[in-house]
C-alpha cells in the first residue's frame, strides 16, 4: 500500500510544479493598460475583463467584455470576440513588457488578421 501511495505522489509531484509557477502569475495579474502604437487601439485588462476605449466628440466611451485567460509560465493570452472579430490580446511576459512579442492580432469573419504590437504597463 505504502508503494501505491509513493508512486501516486511521484507522478503528481512534476503537476503540482507546474502549477505552482502557473498560479502566482494568476493571482498576481494587475490591471494593464494597453495601446497600439499610434494609439488606434487602447485598451485595460482586468482579471476577467477587457475595457476598450475610444475616443468620440470629445467624449472617452469604454466597452467592457468579459474574457477567460490562458495562464503560461510567465505570460497571459486573452481572447475576445468584439463587433463580430476575434480578438487575441498575447503578452509574452507580465514582469517585462516588450512591443516586439506583446501583440494584438485581430481577425476578421472573413478570416483576414491584423497585428498590432502593443505597449502595457501596469496600473498599480
Amino acid at each position: 500500500m505504502r508503494v501505491l501511495q509513493k508512486n501516486f505522489l511521484l507522478k503528481l509531484l512534476p503537476l503540482g510544479a507546474v502549477l505552482l509557477t502557473a498560479l502566482p502569475c494568476l493571482g498576481s495579474l494587475k490591471p494593464l493598460k494597453c495601446e497600439t502604437n499610434f494609439g488606434e487601439k487602447s485598451f485595460t485588462i482586468h482579471e476577467d475583463n477587457i475595457a476598450f476605449h475610444q475616443t468620440h466628440a470629445g467624449r472617452s466611451i469604454s466597452s467592457v467584455m468579459n474574457s477567460g485567460t490562458q495562464v503560461s509560465a510567465k505570460g497571459i493570452k486573452k481572447i475576445i470576440y468584439k463587433d463580430g472579430s476575434k480578438h487575441l490580446i498575447s503578452i509574452k511576459d507580465i514582469n517585462n513588457f516588450n512591443s516586439d512579442n506583446d501583440f494584438l492580432a485581430i481577425t476578421s469573419p472573413k478570416g483576414h488578421k491584423m497585428t498590432f504590437p502593443i505597449n502595457c504597463y501596469s496600473l498599480e
